[in-house]
């Protein structure tokens, strides 16, 4: 049986300021958004609170929105994902819902 400490009370996470922890979040979620495979997250930004990452930028597809996120949630200490990633058709297409 393994034991498990509640975040409040863990005495190694109390002495990191939390301004850190929210640092440290977003660079991990950052690092793997850029590792992912898919050139188009790299352009996506994060930022931190209390262990909630938030995400911005523009992407082509739902899927690609779909996927930073969950990159994002992957990260060990994240919350939760605030996904406020815009999807905007790429350059000199149309979207099908423009088309007369």
């Amino acid at each position: 049986m393994t034991a498990s400490v509640h975040p409040a009370c863990d005495r190694e996470s109390a002495l990191v300021p939390a301004a850190s922890r929210d640092a440290d979040l977003v660079r991990d979620a950052e690092a793997r958004l850029r590792c992912s495979g898919y050139r188009a997250l790299h352009d996506v930004s994060c930022d931190g609170h209390e262990g909630w990452v938030r995400l911005g930028g523009r992407l082509p597809s739902h899927y690609l929105k779909q996927v930073a996120q969950a990159l994002a949630a992957e990260v060990e200490g994240v919350s939760g994902v605030i996904n406020l990633i815009r999807v905007v058709a790429p350059a000199g297409r149309a979207r099908p819902w423009d088309r007369t």
